[in-house]
């Protein structure tokens, strides 16, 4: 099953603003793009057989993707829901059966859950999330892409949950506890200071927290 896995990324410019006044707009732009490059980085050396999309309105934005090897689709209009539904559109122009929705600011990726994500069996239709720590959305599974509506906001992964049960879609919930940390409150940020693998103490260092 061809599966697109799709990164929405932000001009930095605009990125992490709940984390100010901890951080300064530079800091934020920093946290920002170093997790992006590493979210890239990620899954170019452990899942190339997947294709990769990243969404954004930003040309700096783009010309990383594209040093990744990534496609880039360009979304002007503001709004998550807006980027992951052109998305999903792109991903059944293109042929892929499945989406992957993950956001570029996940704490420390690891490989294991990925690998146990992108092979745990799904019929057709279905929907398969993990649900960050906040109940928002840290990775949507649609096959195929635009088999539900995109709903992301506040408690987002119960909603996504809710349209798949309303449609009598097979939909299932899988809890992974390094997918579950996305880096968008000073909340989050305490969480980080705790962590102390490689990738996650270079974010502390650019956080200062460490």
């Amino acid at each position: 099953m061809r599966t697109n896995i799709v990164i929405p990324m932000k001009d930095p410019q605009l990125s992490k603003t709940r984390l100010d006044p901890q951080l300064s707009s530079r800091q934020r732009q920093e946290l920002a793009l170093s997790m992006f490059k590493t979210t890239l980085a990620f899954f170019n050396k452990y899942f190339p057989q997947h294709h990769l999309l990243v969404v954004t309105a930003s040309d700096f934005i783009s010309n990383i993707a594209y040093n990744y090897g990534a496609s880039v689709l360009i979304e002007t209009k503001l709004g998550l829901r807006e980027a992951v539904e052109s998305a999903a559109r792109w991903s059944l122009n293109n042929d892929f059966q499945s989406q992957l929705l993950i956001p570029a600011d996940i704490a420390e990726l690891d490989y294991r859950e990925f690998e146990r994500l992108l092979n745990v069996y799904r019929p057709v239709p279905s929907v398969l999330l993990c649900p960050a720590y906040d109940l928002g959305t840290n990775a949507l599974l649609t096959t195929p892409p635009n088999v539900i509506p995109f709903l992301y906001g506040i408690d987002s992964s119960l909603a996504h949950q809710r349209v798949a049960h309303e449609r009598d879609i097979a939909c299932q919930v899988i809890k992974l506890p390094a997918l579950a940390l996305d880096i968008d409150t000073p909340d989050d940020l305490e969480l980080l200071a705790l962590l102390s693998s490689p990738v996650t103490q270079e974010l502390n260092k650019l956080c200062k927290i460490a």
